[in-house]
């Protein structure tokens, strides 16, 4: 009898453990923004500890870093992925100047603040702070071994994304699609990260709903739910101070309601200690890991009784593909033929992964796109690219202050393919220091390279100064110029050149001390060629730019002068880690019938010579040598140390007895570079140790050089 009753005993608990070692274990990674990275030190102790996860489900950053496990990448795996990249970086959609068609970069910055206009040409405000075409391709980077799946089912570990429909306001659960399109659903954070579309439908952040989804977990029949939360609880009025601040606790009021009731299905409960972390701070991500790790290792007795891996599971790293069609979708103004075009991918051809993000990265540098992205069908025969056009109208305000023209502000009206299919209408007034009044027309035939022609009339008015030797104004006059150019170029996505006529009439009106008032006229034709790989105009750190002009005045239509003017700008910038050197020569040469003591060629200044006022000198023949080495840190603050040169002279001494001036100048810039108003301050010594101080706010650069004669 007691061997029966020992038998049955044996049998039971042998039942018993087996159940435990078939159990489904569920794990929820909730969202909580930049404190979701502690997810991450959660796995790698469930990794040390053998844990088998079953299912798994996540919100927001949990589902980014939920779905990346799904897939088979251990945590010591993640940690690397996340740990290599700059989210900012990743969250940054602004295009960088270097990689810009050079059909954008004929027009020079001015502008701090940018407007999307609608059909009535009103003003829109933008839907979110960040668009997320940078995020939306890097995810798919990231979830590419997923590319062809029928269902997240079929990933190593099942996995399911949560995301709100702002419409209806109900709950998405993503089980299947593609998985990089549901995770970016999944991430919209509200007014932080645009919402996104798939079909007919609009996603904004799971968390709205279900910042927490055990629930998900109790639906698919999981026996243990292992619950990480991260998400911040709600704030004091001590710590309520900023708009951040603000915001958060205004989204975190109805995310915790859902979180609480969540929170008690969870079988293992692991909250890391993170209150120094705050939702969008992703710089101490070290640390965040740290603290998951040291929460999971609270409850490992809890984690160590859950059944155990029969094999390590394995993710698949081929990122070659070839496709027998492409297609786009999303597109209203530009024709799928136009973006094939911009993409330049074909079939047929074999592509790595890399291959394909640089191929739409360089369309979304032609401006044309707020959003552009791949996806590849379940096959893996077939890759779509979805895209958001950009509004075809913004209105563009910018705001400058320097010491010579004091406050200026411009505002420009743009107008891309509305008049014609590839063409680009600007018009533009400036006010203060100068008046301006631009508009300019640009009809392309062609995008990465091609032929385009060009009409460019304008008004301005500007005063031009004389100094005694003193450095103090002697006398100044008013100059009102009505002009207007036409060109006929050729392109490529790097390099322009272009033939222009034009037509100037010039009034000189005396403003300080005796002048003689002046009127003429001048027309003629030119040639301009240019190229640029800066990474920046204000702020260079590597690359080249090249700009030169010939225009001949001859006695054709009411020209009197029978002039040549001739223009040289190069820079090269070479990076040397933090340190660039940098080398810079500007070139003058006017030679005209006319006499006067205002020429165009003005010289001094802190993007001139380092060793005059700004515009203090007016010559006919100059030429500046610049050699600086500059140091940049974090990208954001600038220093230039620099030593200048100037060769100058009268047009008639310098071609006929060749006497030449030399002057001398060195001194250091100081730069804040920001997305509103740059910042640069430089302070310089000339050969007779005579100090110049310059200063300049925001964007000075006539947004027109290019255009003008």
């Amino acid at each position: 009898m007691k061997s029966y009753i020992l038998k049955i005993i044996i049998c039971i608990i042998v039942f018993v453990s087996q159940i435990n070692l078939n159990a489904k274990v569920a794990l929820v990674l909730s969202g909580g923004g930049a404190r979701g990275i502690a997810h991450i030190g959660v796995l790698k102790v469930i990794d040390e500890l053998d844990v088998k996860i079953d299912l798994i489900t996540g919100t927001s950053i949990g589902a980014v870093i939920g779905a990346l496990y799904a897939q088979g990448y251990s945590g010591e795996e993640i940690e690397k992925i996340i740990l290599s990249k700059h989210f900012q970086d990743i969250l940054d959609d602004k295009i960088s100047r270097e990689n810009l068609y050079i059909g954008e970069k004929r027009w020079l910055p001015n502008s701090n603040i940018f407007f999307e206009l609608d059909d009535k040409f009103l003003p829109s405000l933008p839907k979110s702070i960040i668009i997320g075409n940078r995020l939306t391709n890097n995810f798919f980077d990231y979830y590419f071994p997923s590319k062809n799946l029928d269902s997240f089912d079929n990933l190593p570990i099942p996995f399911r994304a949560v995301a709100t429909n702002i419409v209806s306001g109900k709950l998405k659960v993503f089980d299947s699609g593609n998985l990089h399109e549901a995770v970016r659903a999944s991430m919209s954070v509200p007014s932080i990260i645009s919402p996104f579309r798939l079909g007919e439908d609009l996603y904004v952040d799971g968390g709205v709903r279900s910042n927490f989804p055990t629930e998900i977990a109790d639906e698919n029949d999981c026996d243990t739910i292992i619950g990480v939360r991260v998400n911040t609880g709600l704030r004091d009025e001590s710590q309520l101070q900023t708009l951040l601040q603000i915001y958060d606790q205004t989204l975190n009021i109805s995310i915790n309601d859902n979180v609480n009731a969540s929170t008690k299905l969870c079988d293992i409960l692991i909250t890391p200690e993170l209150e120094n972390v705050s939702t969008f701070n992703f710089k101490n991500r070290v640390e965040t890991i740290r603290q998951g790790e040291i929460a999971a290792k609270k409850v490992v007795a809890e984690l160590d009784k859950l059944p155990k891996k029969k094999h390590e599971i394995e993710h698949n790293d081929i990122d070659v593909i070839e496709f027998a069609k492409i297609d786009v979708k999303g597109n209203k103004y530009l024709s799928k033929s136009k973006i094939k075009e911009l993409v330049n991918l074909k079939t047929g051809v074999s592509y790595k992964k890399q291959e394909i993000l640089n191929a739409l990265d360089l369309a979304y540098s032609s401006k044309l796109f707020d959003v552009i992205y791949p996806v590849i069908s379940q096959n893996g025969d077939t890759l779509t690219i979805k895209v958001t056009e950009a509004k075809r109208k913004k209105l563009e305000i910018g705001v400058a202050y320097n010491e010579v023209d004091q406050l200026i502000v411009s505002s420009t009206m743009e107008m891309n393919n509305v008049f014609q299919k590839n063409s680009k209408f600007l018009a533009n007034i400036k006010l203060g220091g100068k008046q301006e009044i631009n508009i300019d027309y640009v009809k392309n035939y062609g995008k990465l390279y091609g032929a385009y022609y060009r009409i460019f009339p304008y008004a301005r008015e500007y005063e031009t100064f004389t100094y005694n030797i003193e450095h103090e104004v002697e006398k100044s006059v008013v100059t009102a110029e009505f002009g207007a150019t036409a060109g006929l170029g050729v392109f490529t996505k790097d390099l322009v050149l272009e033939f222009y006529g034009y037509a100037i009439k010039n009034e000189h009106y005396q403003h300080i001390a005796e002048f003689q008032d002046e009127e003429y006229y001048s027309d003629g034709f030119g040639l301009k060629i240019y190229h640029e790989s800066l990474d920046d105009l204000i702020f260079p750190t590597r690359g080249g730019k090249i700009f030169s002009k010939i225009s001949l005045d001859k006695d054709y239509l009411f020209n009197e002068l029978d002039n040549y003017d001739l223009f040289v700008d190069l820079l090269l910038a070479i990076p040397l880690h933090n340190f660039s050197i940098k080398y810079g020569l500007q070139y003058g040469n006017l030679h005209s019938k006319l006499v006067t003591e205002f020429s165009p060629n003005n010289i001094g200044g802190i993007d001139s010579f380092w060793g005059l006022k700004p515009n203090e000198m007016n010559a006919s023949i100059y030429q500046i040598n610049r050699f600086a080495v500059g140091y940049n840190f974090k990208k954001k603050f600038f220093v230039d140390l620099q030593y200048n040169s100037l060769n100058f002279g009268g047009v008639d001494e310098f071609l006929e007895t060749g006497e030449v001036e030399l002057l001398h100048g060195a001194g250091l810039c100081l730069g804040w570079k920001n997305k509103l108003l740059p910042v640069r301050l430089a302070f310089a010594v000339d050969e007779n140790k005579e100090d110049f101080f310059y200063f300049s706010i925001g964007y000075q650069f006539d947004k027109f050089f290019f255009s003008r004669k």
